[in-house]
């Protein structure tokens, strides 16, 4: 399938105004291909906004006459045997791939976010793109519809794009009605729920579409991948849950993630792991609020890198955190902080990132922490890589920098003990700054929910899912 994603190769999308189509004419343009296409009516917006990108849409009677044999032809399950441009297609010799099929080829370039479900696909994907988006990743964003903000091509020609595990990020709504989806193999896969819709495709029995649905997710996990489900829904429970790496959201006590809606405020907390975190929304219903906790469990299994976000602010201090993992970046970040808060007092949490990195640059962090007023030195964060006695790496580094900025280090004590103090201690205009690619930034989410719960820590050291080191004794 690869040979027909050569730069310049030359596509013909039948019933190219569908909201699928369209996404899938724009996002061959944007890598290079030759696109145009037909529809029966190729007179409207759509059709004009697919001109503004260079992509010619024509009537079917046009196309007939003018299809070349050196195309593919790219058709969709809605698109009839008897259709004029397939005919013609057949006649020529024209290559003819599903719609699914293409979209497959291009999307196995990309870290994969796709979204299965009845319902709910198109706002979850929606706000999974947005999200990513306003991180900065510029998502490439595949759903069967528009989304406010990315009517246009997104991401824009030529826009820089942070990559995950060396790829770009692709949101995907899939579409189990003819059980394409199962062409896909995602690195995050979302199951939103299983209703019984489409059966048709499915022999009318519903089994064989649960089925289908836990072949997608099997195909996630074959990745390593993480599958995020809706544990309301009896079915995508009882596939998800079978699966190593999983996360399940919902409304009832057995998730994982739940969310506590208010009807009357229209208003919601998300509990997880004995922590409560307000949620609200501008606009959205109870099913918006469930559909906006799979997103965010989605972005967050991307592992988005933070850059100066503001965690809360409560009562004049200020609770930032960011993603700096080296000591020239963890430089920069301080002096921006200095540079957006001035005079405040600086509390850094600082957790450092990967044993061969600290290796490398251990009398590095010393001096770039200096003149910071008080200091927390985390564990190093291994993130997959293994060492013989770590602490010793870790003790040496805690020398290094202790060296460079004497009592601004704060002594070594248990979590819960620490961030009692940093609670106890923040004062109106003190800026604590959570520092880290690692977990640092859940460390970071439980010193906000402490902070503006003013009640006594109840923390425990909780283990990555890549795994700790030296923190048996719970311990930094």
């Amino acid at each position: 399938m690869i040979e027909f994603l050569q730069p310049g190769r030359r596509f013909f999308l039948v019933g190219i105004c569908g909201a699928g189509m369209s996404s899938l004419a724009m996002l061959l343009r944007s890598i290079g291909m030759d696109v145009r296409g037909s529809d029966t009516a190729n007179d409207g917006i759509e059709a004009e906004r697919l001109a503004s990108r260079g992509i010619w849409v024509m009537s079917e009677a046009e196309a007939a006459g003018v299809l070349r044999h050196d195309e593919v032809l790219v058709r969709s399950s809605a698109i009839r045997p008897d259709n004029a441009v397939l005919l013609t297609a057949t006649r020529v010799g024209t290559s003819i791939l599903h719609r699914t099929d293409v979209l497959s080829a291009v999307a196995a370039r990309y870290f994969l976010i796709a979204v299965s479900g009845t319902h709910g696909k198109t706002t979850t994907s929606g706000m999974i793109g947005y999200a990513l988006a306003r991180q900065g990743f510029a998502p490439t964003i595949c759903v069967g519809g528009h989304i406010a903000g990315f009517d246009g091509a997104f991401p824009p020609e030529g826009t820089e794009r942070k990559q995950i595990q060396g790829r770009p990020t692709m949101v995907l709504e899939t579409d189990e009605s003819d059980g394409s989806f199962l062409k896909f193999h995602p690195d995050v896969a979302v199951v939103t729920n299983i209703d019984s819709d489409h059966l048709g495709a499915y022999g009318g029995e519903f089994a064989n579409l649960a089925r289908a649905f836990a072949r997608f997710a099997q195909q996630c996990a074959e990745r390593g991948g993480l599958i995020v489900g809706c544990g309301d829904d009896k079915e995508t429970r009882r596939i998800v849950q079978a699966l190593p790496r999983h996360v399940l959201y919902g409304q009832e006590a057995s998730n994982q993630v739940r969310l506590d809606y208010d009807v009357h405020s229209n208003m919601a907390n998300v509990v997880r792991e004995g922590n409560v975190w307000p949620f609200a929304m501008e606009r959205g219903d109870e099913k918006s609020y469930l559909n906006a906790v799979a997103a965010c469990l989605a972005c967050e299994a991307v592992g988005m890198e933070r850059r100066m976000e503001l965690l809360a602010e409560h009562d004049g201090t200020i609770v930032l955190t960011d993603h700096a993992d080296h000591p020239t970046e963890i430089r920069a970040t301080l002096q921006a902080v200095s540079v957006r808060y001035p005079g405040r007092s600086l509390t850094l949490v600082l957790q450092p990132h990967r044993f061969s990195r600290v290796s490398k640059c251990l009398d590095e962090y010393g001096p770039a922490l200096a003149g910071v007023p008080r200091i927390v030195l985390l564990d190093i964060f291994p993130a997959g890589e293994t060492m013989e006695r770590p602490e010793e790496l870790d003790q040496r580094l805690r020398r290094s920098v202790q060296t460079a900025v004497g009592k601004a280090l704060v002594p070594q004590m248990p979590v819960d003990q620490m961030l009692d103090m940093l609670r106890m201690s923040a004062i109106p205009g003190d800026v604590v700054l959570f520092v880290g690619p690692g977990d640092v930034n859940k460390l970071g989410l439980r010193y906000c929910s402490l902070l503006t719960s003013c009640n006594a820590v109840q923390y425990q050291a909780t283990v990555s899912l890549e795994g700790r080191s030296g923190q048996e004794n719970g311990v930094w």
